[in-house]
């Protein structure tokens, strides 16, 4: 009995340690489950997650006077607000950009008188710089031929107000390497450089920085913008000149206009944006990049004038594409352009002015067919 008791359970056993390795060798082929799945179907594996597209937007404006004794600002108090002198799309589009430019056209002060025999000058109330937070403004160029207005302590004074507001600034210092020094900044994955200067004047008032003097950054000679970037190319990964350029109230290129942007181009810039005209200007292609050559006055005075913003669009791998988008000042407002015949018929005007370049009927900047 013994021996047979024995054998059973040898017998058993064998049983026993076969259905449990089936049943592990079973189990490690069985795909995995979820513990919260009522049925015997498998739960897939994550799958990779759908990378997201990103649009980066920069847009830039032309000239913009929020002087107190001009039109802009007693208008921008006498209608209640930012909403006044800005159309609600228009000011929608700038807000929404990931970093807006414009051109600062006035001094900013308590102090100071104007430059004798300047015939027009603008001062603003340092208070009037929160209209710019109103905007949505991430960089103000300070190079032009208004900056200097009221005499060098409210040229100083102007600094002081746009680093006390913290809006950061181009094209204008305390001295020549303050003026000319860029403003980094990253969008996106990648490094720009934004840098200003300007030639605007036939009857040079304004001083240029030097070494030792305050001032803007003269491009009256291309040379030193022409070596700034190609010293900036190096560093970042786009480099933007903004010039403040051209012959007043002409759609006419000068030929130092076109020298200089081309020359800027050949250095290294990625595209070259103007003003200073107060009226649109053409744009050009050249080898393959944009020159905007002047986006006139944005938000200046109570004039009916055509004007525009430039927008460059930038995908996450940094391929851009560039358009104008029309716009209209009239009664010391701006507005963007809704489709109609207005819009398409400002587009047409630039590309009766342009070089190389043609804007299709959304206003993106095509090389010409």
């Amino acid at each position: 009995m013994e021996k047979i008791r024995n054998a059973l359970l040898t017998i058993l056993g064998m049983a026993l340690t076969a259905t449990l390795t089936f049943t592990l060798l079973f189990s490690l082929n069985r795909p995995v489950v979820s513990p919260e799945s009522q049925n015997d179907d498998p739960v897939s594996l994550p799958e990779e997650p759908i990378k997201e597209e990103r649009t980066y937007t920069l847009t830039f404006t032309g000239d913009i006077s929020l002087a107190d004794n001009w039109h802009i600002a007693p208008k921008y108090d006498e209608r209640g607000g930012i909403t006044g002198i800005l159309g609600s799309t228009m000011l929608d589009t700038m807000k929404s950009s990931d970093f807006l430019v414009v051109n600062s056209e006035f001094t900013v002060s308590n102090r100071g008188t104007p430059l004798p025999g300047k015939t027009y000058t603008f001062r603003a109330k340092p208070e009037r710089l929160a209209i710019y937070h109103e905007m949505g403004v991430d960089l103000a160029d300070l190079a032009n031929n208004h900056v200097y207005d009221y005499g060098g302590d409210a040229f100083l004074d102007m600094l002081n107000a746009f680093d006390e507001y913290q809006i950061p600034h181009i094209g204008a210092g305390r001295n020549l390497e303050e003026a000319k020094k860029p403003y980094i900044v990253t969008i996106g994955n990648f490094k720009f450089a934004f840098i200003a200067a300007t030639r605007a004047e036939k009857n040079v008032m304004t001083p240029g920085a030097t070494n030792t003097a305050p001032g803007t950054f003269w491009c009256y000679n291309p040379t030193e913008m022409i070596n700034l970037i190609k010293e900036l190319k190096d560093q970042v990964d786009f480099v933007i000149p903004v010039i403040h350029f051209g012959r007043e109230n002409s759609h006419a290129l000068e030929q130092a206009q076109m020298d200089s942007a081309r020359a800027y181009i050949d250095a290294g810039a990625a595209m070259v944006v103007g003003h200073h005209a107060h009226i649109l200007q053409g744009v050009e292609i050249y080898q393959g990049k944009p020159i905007i050559y002047n986006l006139g006055n944005f938000l200046f005075n109570y004039i009916d004038t055509d004007t525009a913003l430039f927008q460059v669009k930038m995908d996450q791998d940094g391929k851009m594409e560039y358009y104008i988008l029309p716009a209209f000042q009239t009664n010391c407002q701006t507005i963007l352009l809704e489709e109609g015949a207005k819009k398409q018929q400002i587009i047409s005007d630039i590309n009766s002015w342009s070089i190389n370049a043609r804007l299709d009927s959304t206003g993106k900047i095509m090389p010409a067919s």
